[in-house]
């Protein structure tokens, strides 16, 4: 009797156990899951229990997580990873609408069709409206040479113009809104600035970094009520959600910016995992600064943060601002800028170590790396911090030397795939083949060394799509195929390095490794699902792959 009693209790609780198991609110069956775990192991389900993976194995073992209100996706075979991150980005200028009160000159195949433009927008405003806007781009016109502005002017002679170059490191102007900025022939360049100069030395129109900055300060600053900001972010993250994205690092906010992010949170309708690092001041009592806006966990879900600080150090490749340490080959005269002195990278470093920030730092130029490495360098012996995560934005031009100091450093390359192969057609002319072959974009030699690769696109310049940047990293060519071997591919990414890139590489980049990044029980359930398996198929495929689903915090935000 006692051994059918100890047989009818066992039976009675393995009952109870099989049936004991916590109901997901979505299961994930029948797929190819990416986990991105430190073995790069690869499972076929997953189970969401509200905001958190439950559970990652086989399809049999996560049916024992559904329950009557499961939301049952059968993937059939297709992938999923972790919710791809895009590691720098300018969501603000994505979530614009066209209506909106910028300008777009983007696209434009000539100077003339820029003017035509303006001429045309003229027409509609009365005498002494700004135009701001821009995205022209002079290396894609048959005419690659910078213009003056006087057939521009011609055509505006009442109304201000300001056009950003694409990349936003430089822009054009109009006689009139020279006139307003009051620059002239006898006007000096300001530092970390250049202003273009016709042969009589009078202003041709084209400014460089921190000359925009001489007219920007005369834009008119219209009120927008909080709204605005809110449905422009919101706007933003539907984009990048049906992309696949799940998170963003805002590369350079102001506190107006930040306000409409919490709101967006307090009502539970940001959409997308905000890492957002505070636009450097310059000036002032910077501790208290970073200390007064430095937020971690902002609602308690990890949807926001702002425990970083974006610094401008040196300017772009394209308008020839980059810092290098010879001149430019198709500019023998000119090194490039720096924004700001080295002295005052050192200041912001002291500020946020002190603080508990990171300091990412817009660093494109050899000169400039090396400058940044070496300021960063001497904060760190002033104020130690071993988990600092100091990053370089960009990081595009780096020498073999700096390569190493890199990884020594434990300083953070945060890589724009899609740089290198829009960068690659002017290249040769800026900087030569040797200097390319030596330091043009040496991901390769940054992960030898030991450095992980965060990605992002730089996005609304380049597209938000993350699969662009994935195909740039692993082929180094653009979209049509060239060149044939991609520009220097032994620098190319391996596909497991380029999905880290956009999953666990950002997360750690943004300290939030141990809670997002990879599909493992316990973190954030942030999950892409993709048509395509990106971890095997052709490379010229990925650029066909379309998202099925985009999951963030356990919720659906996007199907297809």
């Amino acid at each position: 009797m006692n051994k059918l009693r100890l047989i009818y209790t066992l039976f009675a609780l393995s009952v109870f156990l099989s049936c004991s198991h916590e109901k997901a609110t979505i299961v994930l069956i029948n797929g190819k899951i990416i986990t991105v775990d430190k073995n790069f192991s690869i499972q076929e389900a997953v189970a969401i229990g509200g905001d958190t993976i439950m559970h990652v194995g086989n399809t049999d073992e996560i049916n024992k997580y559904i329950g009557a209100e499961t939301h049952v996706i059968d993937l059939k075979g297709k992938a999923a990873t972790p919710g791809m991150v895009d590691a720098h980005c300018h969501p603000f200028g994505l979530g614009r609408d066209d209506k909106d009160d910028s300008f777009s000159v983007r696209g434009s195949k000539s100077w003339q069709e820029v003017i035509d433009k303006v001429a045309e927008k003229v027409k509609t405003l009365q005498p002494g409206e700004w135009i701001i806007g821009g995205g022209w781009y002079q290396d894609e016109w048959e005419d690659n040479t910078i213009p003056v502005h006087d057939g521009l002017s011609a055509v505006s002679p009442d109304n201000p113009v300001f056009l950003y170059r694409r990349g936003g490191n430089s822009a054009f102007v109009n006689a009139k809104a020279l006139e307003i900025a009051g620059i002239t022939k006898d006007t000096p360049d300001p530092y970390g600035g250049k202003i273009g100069r016709k042969p009589d030395g009078k202003p041709s129109g084209f400014l460089v970094n921190m000359g925009n900055n001489m007219v920007k300060k005369h834009f008119p600053k219209p009120e927008k009520p909080p709204e605005w900001y809110e449905k422009i972010f919101k706007n933003a993250a539907k984009k990048c959600n049906a992309a696949g994205l799940t998170g963003w690092h805002d590369a350079g906010l102001e506190p107006l910016y930040l306000e409409a992010y919490k709101r967006l949170v307090d009502k539970d309708e940001l959409t997308i995992r905000v890492n957002a690092m505070l636009q450097n001041p310059r000036k002032g009592d910077l501790e208290k600064y970073f200390a007064k806006h430095r937020i971690l966990n902002y609602g308690g879900r990890d949807m926001l943060q702002i425990r970083s600080v974006k610094m401008f150090f040196d300017g772009a490749l394209g308008s020839r601002g980059a810092a290098l340490h010879k001149p430019y080959d198709d500019d023998p005269e000119n090194t490039g800028v720096y924004e700001v002195p080295p002295e005052h990278v050192y200041e912001v470093s002291v500020a946020a170590l002190k603080t508990g920030m990171q300091v990412c730092s817009h660093s494109i130029g050899p000169r400039a790396n090396h400058e940044l490495l070496n300021e960063y360098e001497r904060a760190l012996k002033k104020v130690p911090v071993k988990d600092h995560r100091f990053r370089s934005e960009h990081a595009e031009i780096i020498t073999p030397s700096d390569v190493k100091r890199f990884a020594q450093l434990g300083v953070i390359p945060s890589v724009q795939p899609v740089h290198h192969t829009s960068d690659m057609e002017f290249l040769p002319y800026r900087l030569g083949n040797e200097r390319c072959k030596t330091m043009a974009s040496p991901w390769r030699s940054l992960i030898d060394e030991g450095c992980i690769l965060p990605c992002g696109s730089d996005f609304a310049i380049y597209s938000h799509n993350p699969l662009t940047g994935i195909y740039a990293a692993v082929t180094r060519k653009n979209e049509d195929g060239t060149p044939e071997n991609g520009y220097y591919e032994e620098q190319c990414l391996t596909r497991e390095e380029a999905i880290k890139g956009y999953t666990i590489w950002p997360a750690y980049a943004a300290f939030l490794e141990n809670k997002t990044g990879s599909i493992e029980k316990g973190k954030y359930a942030d999950i892409t699902v993709f048509d395509k398996d990106i971890l095997t198929i052709d490379p010229e495929e990925l650029l066909k792959t379309q998202v099925i689903y985009t999951i963030v915090a356990g919720k659906i935000v996007y199907a297809k």
